[in-house]
């Protein structure tokens, strides 16, 4: 829009300037009609902006004992596409995580693409559900073996368990503060800390809800207690969090199997020696092992 030349001359000016000022006076008395918490970038009187809040959400997060974590995520979003090589990283399915807030005493499920993949871990203890393990074994096992063995006799052998990993683990799976400080480090930003928020209610609670991308991107915080993130959407990505301190924890599995009982199992279905199946495979695991380490090697 072009804008023309003011006609008002410097001798007026001045004068105009004094009715301005009266004019703000007068607004500032009566209660200004254009506040400027109604413009984008400023939140309205008592809610922050999200830089404000933003250390104390992610402190209280982590901190909480437990929480429920539901929604629709893409894998690369979430880095399942690097826990499991059958998801590629632009896959959206469903994720699930369920107890404590650090991954022990907790369950995590995604489904994705035709892959489904379930982890609970109780005490210490690392379970995967067996169903979803057959199609994972035959991927790492030595390619002769896995030729060899047939994937019907791994499933059947694994179904209605839970296949127990005891050794080089942590006793924990994917958890829910994984991706909280995955949100945490992709918030840190001065943009970010500025968004605005609305109080609305939701649920029967209050909540401030900022919104960023034309409001394609949305966070909701609870207005009450503890800052809790309660959702967040962002493109075709979408979490929800509950049960804050609440969300209900595992219990051991009672049908569990270990590795070494699958390995026996498969070797006694081939008339194979129980020790050449599980040095084959350990030879397998040590070549690519070595390959990765050359890989990061310069």
């Amino acid at each position: 829009m072009t804008t023309r030349p003011s006609r008002t001359s410097a001798a007026h000016r001045a004068p105009l300037a004094g009715v301005a000022l009266v004019a703000v006076t007068a607004l500032s008395a009566c209660g200004n009609p254009f506040d400027a918490s109604e413009l984008d970038g400023a939140s309205p009187a008592g809610t922050p902006q999200f830089g404000e809040i933003r250390e104390e959400v992610f402190s209280a997060m982590l901190a909480a004992d437990s929480v429920t974590i539901s929604g629709e995520v893409q894998a690369g979003d979430a880095d399942l596409d690097a826990l499991f090589d059958g998801v590629d990283d632009d896959a959206v399915g469903d994720l699930q995580i369920t107890g404590a807030v650090d991954g022990t005493n907790s369950e995590m499920s995604f489904t994705a693409g035709g892959n489904s993949f379930t982890q609970r871990a109780v005490e210490g203890e690392e379970y995967f559900r067996g169903e979803d393990f057959a199609a994972l074994l035959i991927s790492e096992l030595d390619e002769d073996i896995a030729e060899a063995v047939d994937e019907s006799f791994i499933e059947e052998t694994v179904a209605d368990a839970w296949v127990q990993f005891t050794d080089g683990g942590d006793g924990s799976v994917f958890s829910a503060a994984d991706v909280i400080t995955t949100w945490q480090q992709e918030l840190d930003g001065e943009e970010l800390g500025s968004m605005s928020a609305v109080t609305e209610d939701r649920e029967g609670s209050p909540v401030w809800v900022y919104r960023a991308d034309e409001g394609d991107t949305e966070f909701v915080v609870a207005a009450e207690g503890e800052p809790y993130l309660l959702e967040v959407r962002e493109g075709e990505s979408f979490y929800q969090f509950s049960d804050w301190n609440e969300s209900s924890t595992p219990e051991a599995p009672e049908s569990i199997i270990t590795l070494d009982e699958i390995f026996a199992a498969i070797a006694e279905d081939q008339g194979w020696p129980t020790e050449e199946i599980t040095e084959n495979n350990d030879d397998s695991e040590d070549a690519e092992s070595a390959g990765d380490d050359s890989t990061t090697t310069t």
